[in-house]
């Protein structure tokens, strides 16, 4: 019998986001069939898709000891160089950065915060600094050898006008699953998904009385992206949120 995977062994396997498989799923371009209220993929299926030519990707979270150099200042210097525009910047930096941590043999950084939200709403939102989601320990052994300079928190480079921010926190299993990739000039950046942002936006709308979180939890909501409903709901009934959630979806929070 021909063997049924759900969406996380398939993203496991293909070395991407579940949100990817979704998508693909979705989409059509990958097979699959709902088997009550599931999505499940055949593994010939799979293999076939597979076999068409498509490829696997980074996977965001996981150690990956690849060996070798880790990129230059001038690499780096090249990457965020080769973009004018500020987001594209910051990104082609977060993935020189991500390949750097990956060379070590760290988990990959997640871009988080306000730079998140600048990049989930095209420069509409707009932050002075990247703040990222990673192990610290490495951060300082590479971004010292690019020549940045450190002020508490934060390390800085008024050449290339990046900041950056990385505390050491880290992200649930189920953040990481929905985090978007993006490719910027040979580099991976990886993004936390706009349903963690949506549910962080609400908490401080809700919690905080911030009504510019508020604001931005709406736009997020609205941008036309294929959420993963489900777990935007999961996570806002966790956080206590839910019922702004809801108003979002009523044309308003209240």
């Amino acid at each position: 019998m021909d063997e049924l995977l759900d969406i996380a062994a398939v993203a496991k396997y293909l070395g991407v986001s579940e949100r990817t498989v979704y998508n693909h799923v979705r989409s059509g371009r990958l097979p699959a069939a709902k088997v009550g209220r599931l999505w499940r993929v055949r593994a010939s299926d799979l293999e076939a898709w597979i076999g068409a030519g498509r490829t696997r990707p980074v996977v965001p979270g996981l150690m990956v000891a690849e060996g070798g150099p880790t990129p230059s200042r001038a690499e780096l210097e090249r990457a965020v160089d080769a973009f004018e525009d500020r987001i594209e910047r910051r990104l082609a930096f977060a993935g020189v950065l991500s390949r750097a941590y990956e060379v070590l043999g760290w988990p990959v950084p997640v871009v988080v915060g306000g730079h998140a939200v600048e990049f989930w709403t095209a420069g509409g939102y707009a932050t002075a600094d990247i703040d990222m989601a990673g192990p610290s320990e490495p951060a300082e052994q590479i971004l010292a050898g690019w020549d940045f300079e450190r002020q508490g928190r934060h390390w800085f480079d008024e050449t290339l006008g990046i900041v950056v921010e990385i505390p050491g926190s880290s992200l649930s299993s189920g953040a990481l699953a929905h985090t978007a990739t993006v490719r910027m000039g040979g580099y991976t950046a990886t993004v936390l998904g706009a349903e963690d942002l949506i549910v962080d936006r609400l908490c401080a709308c809700k919690h905080w009385n911030d009504e510019e979180s508020c604001m931005w939890a709406e736009a997020l909501l609205a941008s036309g992206y294929d959420l993963d409903e489900e777990y935007l709901r999961e996570r806002a009934t966790a956080e206590d949120v839910l019922d702004r959630l809801e108003s979002l979806r009523e044309g308003g929070v209240r």
